[in-house]
């Protein structure tokens, strides 16, 4: 599919290094970057969010599916498309660019996105998706493991699934095929030094935040609102929501930060209930 959106950029504060002093939400439209191809059913919970045009469709984001009738994606996902766009979710999706048997297509009736997060760059960039249909469970369509209100993210290995662009420059490169990628979440305090410093960005502690900050690898372009996994005690439990970087994507010393879902889980819970 063809790229599709707005790059939203933020200066960050001076102490950023020049030339690598852009701040943007992972923007619409896109694959993860230093990822390989995952395997058809690998991650059963992951959707491609649609922006429907006429009577074609184009991916902008990614997401998860909570149950039948909800899924989960970056509050930007949805502020950042025009005003009375509408939605459809591809749940059981692999390759995104053919016509897939496992595929289930279901538009999105309803978005609701976090009261408090109000546009551009910040930590409440979720929002959850009310279905006009419930999805069918099977091996390639199931809910994602959410943890508990407060279960906080801790250092260690993690995965990221997505159909964003695998570029290091400003340039996209597009797959059709989701990518899978394994990265370390580091600690808090790590990120912030490698953000700037305390308040030289939008990062806050409710974010959960991965390396490597050697470069190369991380979340890009079309990944917003895609999932961040961990594994924990033999389940794949989704830790994080795509939702920012820096320019180029994957830069030496930056991180990539995500929505905690343990931060959020009590407004998801209420939200669909």
């Amino acid at each position: 599919m063809k790229l599709v959106g707005l790059v939203l950029c933020l200066v960050a504060a001076a102490a950023a290094a020049p030339g690598r002093d852009q701040i943007a939400l992972a923007p619409l439209g896109g694959r993860v970057v230093g990822g390989e191809n995952a395997q058809p059913g690998e991650f059963p919970s992951i959707v491609s969010l649609q922006r429907l045009i006429l009577t074609t469709s184009a991916h902008i984001c990614g997401g998860s599916i909570i149950n039948a009738r909800w899924a989960l994606t970056a509050g930007h996902c949805i502020t950042e498309s025009p005003d009375g766009a509408r939605f459809a979710v591809w749940a059981g999706a692999h390759n995104i660019g053919a016509t897939e048997a496992n595929r289930q297509v279901v538009n999105v009736e309803n978005s609701i996105v976090h009261p408090e997060y109000l546009g551009g760059v910040n930590p409440s960039d979720v929002a959850v998706l009310f279905l006009e249909e419930a999805l069918i469970m099977n091996q390639f369509v199931q809910p994602a493991v959410l943890p508990a209100q407060g279960n906080v993210a801790v250092p260690g290995p993690a995965t990221l699934a997505g159909w964003g662009s695998t570029s290091t420059g400003i340039i996209p490169s597009m797959p059709s095929i989701l990518q899978r990628v394994d990265k370390p979440i580091i600690d808090y305090a790590t990120c912030e030094t490698a953000a700037g410093g305390p308040g030289n960005s939008p990062l806050g502690p409710t974010n959960v935040c991965t390396g490597p900050l050697t470069g190369g690898i991380g979340a890009c372009s079309g990944d917003s609102g895609g999932p961040l996994y961990v594994m924990t005690n033999g389940v794949q439990t989704q830790v994080g929501i795509v939702s920012w970087g820096w320019i180029p994507c994957g830069s030496v010393g930056r991180p990539s930060v995500y929505v905690g879902v343990a931060s959020y889980r009590s407004w998801i819970d209420a939200e669909i209930s």
